[in-house]
């Protein structure tokens, strides 16, 4: 198997049960922080897409009762987990750099722990479909991995797994040349089951004059 989706879909499909424990295990992440401050900067309501959704956890569980979330994954396996956890939620079974929103659709895209996923290639030009689908003023949380590596690392939590990252300072400049403005950014260690592990975590928001083709699509 060379297919990097492939191997992240495998990869998460077989160890559901194991990932859902192991994360629990980790100290030092903030995920949970930012999530609550993006929450604060949004209406009741707001139209909110979790890219690579995963279980639910912990961004559908905080956000969908609020909020009109849509979670999308390659993983059946978590999707089936996300849907028992969030019955009120809409979700998508694929891969979200292939998706096509009409412009204007979400007031927030979010992604935890999921763009490391991402093969380097495919993550410029995916940054610049979420500023396409985002509502002017509207916001992207996200983690990232920092340390430029790309390439498979045999058995993490007993299964092959694609890693993708750029450094800290390239992904700024994707962010920024994707037309979003960074409102925060911080380089966050957590330490894992296995060790410490790095991720730049980016809160950035869509300028409110820049608009696209066509109005907001609401989901109504």
């Amino acid at each position: 198997m060379t297919d990097p989706k492939e191997i992240v879909r495998a990869g998460y499909d077989a160890m559901a049960e194991r990932y859902s424990s192991w994360r629990l295990e980790i100290e030092g992440s903030p995920a949970e922080s930012w999530l609550d401050e993006l929450d604060g900067r949004l209406e009741d309501g707001a139209r909110v897409l979790d890219l690579g959704c995963g279980n639910g956890e912990p961004a559908g569980r905080m956000l969908a009762p609020r909020h009109r979330y849509t979670g999308v994954d390659l993983s059946a396996e978590q999707l089936a987990r996300a849907r028992a956890l969030i019955p009120r939620g809409e979700f998508l079974h694929g891969d979200f750099t292939q998706l096509d929103f009409p412009a204007q659709s979400f007031n927030a895209v979010v992604s935890v722990y999921v763009f490391n996923h991402v093969p380097r290639a495919e993550l410029p030009p995916l940054l610049q479909r979420i500023e396409e689908w985002l509502t002017p003023d509207g916001f992207l949380l996200a983690s990232f991995g920092c340390s430029g590596f790309e390439g498979v690392e045999d058995g993490w939590l007993g299964v092959p797994m694609f890693f993708a990252s750029y450094t800290e300072a390239e992904t700024l400049d994707l962010v920024r040349g994707a037309g979003l403005e960074l409102e925060r950014h911080e380089v966050v260690p957590i330490r894992e089951p296995e060790g410490e592990a790095r991720f730049l975590w980016i809160l950035a928001r869509k300028p409110p004059s820049r608009t696209h083709r066509g109005p907001p699509s609401g989901r109504e």
